[in-house]
C-alpha cells in the first residue's frame, strides 16, 4: 500500500513518530485524507497517542523482525546482521574472516519482505529506528528494581554487574523531577553506556535513544502491542494459581486472570482478547518443540504467534523457578536442533552427543533473569555459547550453529484435576505433631519448642554428640507446607526409581544468620548458602555431624544451624567439577541422587536437587555449658524418658523402612551411659558439615543389643514396629537404666556396641539402645 509506505518514510525520518497535525500537513498534496485515516486506523502499523503536550503524535510500528538463524528456507524476516542495521563496524567481517550474515539490505529475499511491509521506501537508518522500537531483542529492557527503593542501585541485586539499563524511568517518559530524583538520566554514564556497548551500539547510536525508548513505552501505553514488549513496560498477564487449585479470596478484584488450566491461548479481535476454542491441543502441538504451528482447520503460528491476520498470545501461570514450592507453576524446557533435524532437551543423554553441563532449569533461571544474556557451557569435550537473544547455540571450535527453542511441558486437563487430588491427599498428610494453629496458607512459620518436649530433647541430643562446650539457646520447628508437599512428592519420585527406597536422613547445614529466613521460606540455594568450598560438587552441602556444619556458621554471638531431613537416595563419591550427580552406570540414563566425600562411610553429603531436602529445625545455640532454653527456665522439669510410642519416635520413621525408636535419654552417671571422645567421632573434610541419619535413630541391625530387666507395664496399647530381628509388642514404662543388664543374644558375652562407634554398615552408624522385654 503506497499510502503507508509513505506514512512508515516520515515518521521513521524523525526519531520514529511524527506529530499527526503535521503528518497529515507533509502529506497532504500526495494522499487524500480519508485514505491516510484509513491507514492510521490499523493498529498494526501505527499507533495514535497522546503526547507530552497533549498532541496527538503517529509512531510506526512493523511486525517484521531480523532472522535469528542464517539462510533458513522460507524465513518471513530479515536476512541482515545485527552491526550493519545498526550502521556500525561489525566485527565478524575483519581481515580474513567473512560475516556469516548478509549486509545486503536489498538482497532479492529482503526486498520481497520490505514490499510486503510497506518499507520499501525507508532507508537502513529509517528502518533501524523502526526495528530498535519494535524488536524487543535488540536494546536491552530497563532494570525496574534499579527504579525502586533508595541507594545508588536501589533494589537492584545484581548492581554493577546488572545488564539491564539503569536509567529513570520517569526521565524517559519525560515526567521526572531532575531535582529530587538521584537515578541515573544521562546513557554516557558508565553503567548504561557499559550495557548498551555490550549490546554493539556505539556512542553515535546512543545519543538518539531517548526518544526509541519514548516511543516504546508509548506503544506500551497504548495497549496496541503483542507479548513482545511487555518486557519493556509490564509483564503479560498471569494466571491465578489460587484460582485453579482451589478457590481465590480475591475474587474479581484479583488482578490475575482465572482460568482452570495453567494456560490459555487467545487472539485479539475487535473487543479485546478472547479464547481460541481448541486451547489444549494448540498447547499440547506448542509443547513439541519440533512444532512451529498446530494443527486444525486455522493454524497458529508460533513464530509469528499469529493465526491469519490476527495476533494471538499464550498466557500462563508463574515459571516454576521463581516458585518452586507450589503447584501447578508452569514448567519451561529448552531444547536444541540436531543436523538430522531431531530436537534434544538440555542435560539429557537422548541425543548422540554426550549430554550438556547445563540443564534446562539453570537456562531458564538465566532467561528470566536477562533474555538477552549469553551463557557459556559443556558437552563431552566441546565448548558451546548460547545466545538467548538469537536463540542460537555455537560450537566455539568448529564454528557450527544450531537453533534452540523454549517451550513448556505438557500439562493436560486430566493432569491438572489428578495434581489438584493429590494435593488434597498430601495436604492432609503433613505431621500430625505440627500445629495446626500456626499453618499459613502460603509461606511459613518457626514454633518454637519447649524444652521438656522429647522432641526439643531429642534434637539435642543428636547435636550435642559431637558439640560439647556449647549451649543451646532455642530450637524452632519450621512449618512450611508448601516445602513439605514438594518433599513429600519428590520422595514418592524417588521411591518409583530406587524400588521403593529413599534413604531418608536428618542431617546439619550450618549457615550464616542472614539466610535464615530465606532458607525457611525457599528452602537451600547452594548459589546463595553453599559458598564456602566445592569439593564434592556444585550443590547444597550437608554434614552428619553437628562439629561439621559448626564452622560454616556465623560469628560473633548466637550461631544457627539447621536439622534437615534429607533425601539422600543412592549416592556416589563426588568431585569439585560436577554440576549434578554423574550416570548411575555406562549407558545408564538414570543419574545418582546425590554425591559423598567417603562412600564406605559417608559424612558430606551433596545434594544438586532442592526438592531433596526439608529444613526442618533451626538450631540457635552459643558457647557455653548445657543446653537449657532460657525462655523455658521457670517451666518445671519433666523426667527425661522417652516413650517408645511418642509421637516424635513414630515422626522419625521412615515410609517403605522399619519405624524409628528413640531410646530413653541417658543421665551423666548411670550404668548405660559410654561417651566416646570427640577425637574419634570426627575427621577431616575440605567441604560442609554433615549429618546425623535417619538411622543414627534406628536399631542396630547386625546385633541388636537386648536388655533384660523387670516387666514394663502402662505403655498404652498400640504395638510397636520390629527393629531388629524380633517383633516388640509389648507396652509397658522403663525400668531404671541401673537396672537393665546388657546381654548379646546366642553369642558370647561382650561389650555392648558404643552408642558413637562408627561402622562400615550404615544401618549401624549411631545407633541408640534397643530395650526388649
Amino acid at each position: 500500500m503506497q499510502v503507508a509506505a509513505l506514512v512508515y518514510r516520515a515518521t521513521c525520518a524523525q526519531s520514529g513518530q511524527k506529530d499527526l497535525r503535521s503528518l497529515t500537513e507533509e502529506l497532504s498534496g500526495q494522499v487524500q485524507t480519508a485514505e491516510l485515516e484509513q491507514v492510521l486506523a490499523d493498529k498494526r502499523l501505527f499507533a495514535v497517542v497522546c503526547g507530552a503536550d497533549g498532541q496527538k503524535a503517529v509512531i510506526a510500528k512493523t511486525s517484521l523482525r531480523l532472522c535469528k538463524a542464517r539462510d533458513c528456507a522460507g524465513c518471513s524476516n530479515l536476512h541482515l546482521c545485527k552491526f550493519y542495521l545498526l550502521g556500525e563496524d561489525c566485527p565478524h567481517n575483519r581481515g580474513r574472516w567473512v560475516c556469516r550474515f548478509s549486509h545486503d539490505l536489498y538482497s532479492d529475499h529482503n526486498s520481497q519482505l520490505l514490499r510486503q511491509h510497506n518499507l520499501q521506501e525507508l532507508s537502513r537508518e529509517g528502518l533501524c529506528t523502526l526495528l530498535l522500537q519494535n524488536d524487543g531483542t535488540l536494546l536491552p529492557q530497563v532494570c525496574f528494581t534499579y527504579n525502586k527503593g533508595t541507594g545508588e542501585f536501589g533494589f537492584c541485586p545484581d548492581k554493577d554487574g546488572c545488564r539491564r539499563l539503569h536509567i529513570c524511568q520517569k526521565y524517559l517518559r519525560g515526567t521526572c523531577d531532575t531535582g529530587d530524583c538521584d537515578r541515573s538520566h544521562d546513557f554516557f554514564e558508565p553503567h548504561p553506556m557499559g550495557v548498551l556497548q555490550g549490546r554493539g551500539l556505539s556512542s553515535g547510536k546512543v545519543g538518539s535513544l531517548l526518544s526509541v525508548y519514548r516511543n516504546i513505552l508509548a506503544l506500551w501505553d497504548s495497549n496496541s502491542l503483542g507479548q513482545s514488549h511487555c518486557r519493556f513496560g509490564t509483564r503479560e498477564p498471569e494466571i491465578c494459581l489460587f484460582h485453579i487449585k482451589s478457590f481465590c479470596k480475591q475474587g474479581s478484584r484479583c488482578g490475575k486472570v482465572h482460568f482452570h488450566l495453567p494456560y490459555r491461548w487467545e487472539f485479539k479481535d475487535g473487543q479485546g482478547w478472547s479464547l481460541l476454542t481448541d486451547n489444549e491441543a494448540i498447547e499440547q502441538d506448542y509443547c513439541d518443540p519440533s512444532q512451529t504451528y498446530c494443527g486444525g482447520n486455522v493454524p497458529v503460528h508460533f513464530d509469528t504467534m499469529t493465526r491469519n491476520s490476527a495476533e494471538v498470545r499464550r498466557i500462563s501461570t508463574v515459571s516454576a523457578v521463581t516458585q518452586p514450592n507450589l503447584l501447578l507453576t508452569t514448567r519451561w524446557a529448552w531444547y536444541w536442533e540436531d543436523e538430522f533435524g531431531h530436537w534434544t532437551q538440555y542435560a539429557s543423554s537422548e541425543g548422540a552427543q554426550q549430554s550438556a553441563s547445563i540443564s534446562s532449569e539453570e537456562l531458564e533461571k538465566r532467561y528470566l533473569e536477562d533474555n538477552n544474556a549469553t551463557v557459556d557451557f559443556t558437552a563431552g569435550r566441546h565448548t558451546y555459547q548460547l545466545s538467548m537473544q538469537d536463540m542460537i547455540q555455537s560450537n566455539q571450535c568448529f564454528g557450527t550453529k544450531r537453533l534452540v527453542r523454549r517451550r513448556p511441558i505438557f500439562v493436560s486437563a486430566a493432569d491438572v484435576q489428578r495434581i489438584k487430588m493429590s494435593s488434597v491427599q498430601t495436604h492432609k498428610c503433613i505431621p500430625r505433631h505440627w500445629d495446626k494453629q500456626d499453618m499459613p496458607e502460603t509461606g511459613f512459620k518457626r514454633v518454637k519448642l519447649a524444652s521438656s518436649s522429647q522432641e526439643y530433647t531429642a534434637i539435642v541430643d543428636l547435636f550435642s554428640q559431637t558439640m560439647s562446650g556449647y549451649r543451646v539457646i532455642s530450637i524452632e520447628r519450621v512449618q512450611n507446607r508448601s516445602l513439605w508437599d514438594v518433599f513429600q512428592w519428590q520422595a514418592d519420585q524417588m521411591r518409583k526409581n530406587n524400588s521403593g527406597s529413599t534413604n531418608e536422613r536428618l542431617l546439619f547445614h550450618g549457615t550464616d544468620s542472614k539466610h535464615v529466613d530465606a532458607i525457611c521460606q525457599r528452602n537451600f540455594d547452594w548459589r546463595v548458602c553453599g559458598t564456602h568450598g566445592n569439593a564434592y560438587g556444585k550443590g547444597s552441602y550437608f554434614a552428619r555431624d553437628a562439629s561439621y556444619a559448626h564452622r560454616y556458621t556465623s560469628h560473633p554471638g548466637a550461631r544457627a544451624v539447621f536439622v534437615c531431613r534429607v533425601l539422600v537416595g543412592e549416592h556416589t563419591q563426588g568431585s569439585s567439577s560436577l554440576l549434578r550427580p554423574p550416570p548411575r552406570g555406562e549407558g545408564d540414563m538414570r543419574l545418582y541422587d546425590s554425591c559423598v566425600d567417603d562412600v564406605a562411610n559417608p559424612s558430606i553429603f551433596v545434594v544438586f536437587e532442592k526438592h531433596q531436602v526439608y529444613p526442618e529445625y533451626l538450631l540457635r545455640y552459643e558457647e557455653g555449658s548445657g543446653v537449657e532454653d532460657a525462655s523455658d527456665a521457670s517451666l518445671p522439669r519433666r523426667p527425661r524418658t522417652k516413650s517408645l510410642s511418642s509421637p516424635f519416635s513414630a515422626r522419625l520413621s521412615v515410609p517403605g523402612q522399619p519405624a524409628i525408636i528413640t531410646s530413653p535419654a541417658r543421665r551423666r552417671g548411670d550404668s548405660v551411659e559410654r561417651r566416646v571422645p570427640d577425637s574419634n567421632l570426627t575427621r577431616a573434610s575440605r567441604a560442609f558439615g554433615s549429618l546425623t541419619s535417619l538411622n543414627n535413630l534406628a536399631q542396630f541391625n547386625s546385633s541388636p543389643a537386648v536388655f533384660v530387666g523387670r516387666p514394663l507395664t502402662n505403655m498404652g496399647s498400640r504395638p510397636v514396629t520390629n527393629m531388629g530381628s524380633r517383633p516388640l509388642t509389648k507396652m509397658a514404662s522403663y525400668p531404671s537404666p541401673a537396672r537393665l543388664r546388657p546381654l548379646m543374644p546366642d553369642t558370647p558375652r561382650q561389650r555392648p556396641p558404643q552408642p558413637m562407634t562408627r561402622t562400615t554398615s550404615m544401618g549401624a552408624i549411631n545407633q541408640p539402645w534397643l530395650f526388649q522385654i
